[in-house]
């Protein structure tokens, strides 16, 4: 890229080109800009983090500098087909009005600019920077819901588990919770989805930067969703305590105390995934 860059500046017929497919990128997607801001500045949104994730693959890429500047250019012409494609799914998702869908499109078209303008070696060592960049487009809520719900009767479940290790009493009515002196609602955003959508992202940049085998890369990914379910567990039981304790204002999702348990328990869950990798890794710090 680099490298790329100090050829732009002395060949002005590759400095168009790269000035063109920028503009015609922005144009293209400006729309669809504004979508992905709506999606993650939602009160509900799961994506909250979207806006971190270029900036991460623009850091990964810029690590790689000095490794990327020894890779001669070329031009792969079938970068130009993928462009293409980028653009025609783009089309669908706008002439559908099904936006999700010019999201995921705008990965293609950026991997298509990368074959096209710096070549196939260099699109191997950026692969996964591009790839990473998946995780900044919203899924619909509608396939979200297929996994949030059985998530959050799991959370419940191991959340009054630990109510019945602690005594309280409890009667419960779907995700209903009536306590001695308060009454307990699982909403939508206690589903655990939030954490499990963000932990699947550092899962996979640890992934990434961990050197280990195979195996072990799949069972640490396998291991986020069950670490999410749990720790949703935890701040649902934390938060019943609380009403328990201090009554059912002090746990109520407006209060600092519900927000607060969120933060805590996907940090629990950030050092889990630190912890793991850390042991798994192969190339041992010295």
């Amino acid at each position: 890229m680099i490298s790329y860059l100090d050829n732009c500046r002395r060949n002005k017929g590759s400095f168009i080109l790269l000035l063109f497919l920028l503009i015609s990128f922005i144009i293209c997607y400006l729309n669809t800009f504004i979508w992905l801001h709506h999606k993650y500045q939602g009160s509900e949104s799961y994506y909250s983090h979207g806006y971190l994730i270029p900036l991460v693959s623009a850091y990964l890429i810029y690590q790689m500098k000095d490794r990327l500047s020894a890779i001669p250019l070329y031009t792969a012409p079938f970068g130009l087909f993928i462009i293409i494609l980028g653009l025609a799914i783009h089309m669908f998702g706008v002439l559908g009005d099904v936006n999700f869908v010019s999201g995921f499109s705008m990965v293609f078209y950026l991997t298509g600019c990368s074959f096209f303008l710096l070549g196939r070696e260099i699109t191997k060592v950026i692969a996964f920077p591009l790839f990473f960049l998946l995780f900044m487009c919203p899924v619909p809520d509608a396939y979200i819901n297929m996994f949030a719900l059985p998530m959050k009767s799991a959370a419940t479940t191991f959340a009054l588990y630990i109510i019945d290790a602690c005594g309280i009493p409890y009667v419960r009515e779907g995700f209903r919770l009536h306590l001695p002196n308060s009454i307990f609602v699982v909403g939508t955003p206690c589903n655990g989805m939030r954490s499990l959508i963000s932990l699947s992202a550092i899962g996979f940049l640890f992934v990434y930067l961990i050197k280990s085998s195979w195996w072990k890369k799949l069972l640490f990914l396998g291991l986020i969703p069950p670490v999410s379910i749990l720790l949703n567990g935890l701040r649902i039981a934390i938060l019943l305590l609380i009403a328990y304790g201090f009554g059912q204002e002090a746990a109520a999702p407006e209060s600092f105390l519900h927000d607060g348990s969120g933060v805590v328990v996907f940090v629990i869950g950030l050092l889990v995934l630190m912890f793991v990798g850390r042991r798994i890794n192969e190339e041992k710090p010295s």
